[in-house]
């Protein structure tokens, strides 16, 4: 991933599982919002984690972006009036 970036002190226990979508960044170009859980968070960083494949624990992935790439809602996905 190439937005994935680490916060000077990161917290060491879980913090809950916030549904959230975040902006992945790829190293070979793209990008994409993926629906992921919020795990830890800072004021200017989350660590997200979501499976690549849903059926498959061993799928999951933790990354920490920044607060930035990560929201909770996607109003802006849908023009006014077309919801």
């Amino acid at each position: 991933m190439a937005n994935r970036d680490m916060p000077k002190s990161v917290p060491v226990r879980p913090m809950g599982e916030i549904p959230v979508i975040a902006r992945v960044s790829w190293v070979g170009g793209g990008e994409e919002w993926r629906a992921a859980k919020a795990v830890r968070w800072t004021s200017t960083h989350v660590m997200v984690m979501w499976r690549d494949d849903p059926k498959v624990s061993t799928s999951e992935r933790y990354e920490w972006l920044r607060a930035m790439d990560v929201v909770r809602t996607v109003t802006w996905f849908v023009p006014p009036g077309q919801a």
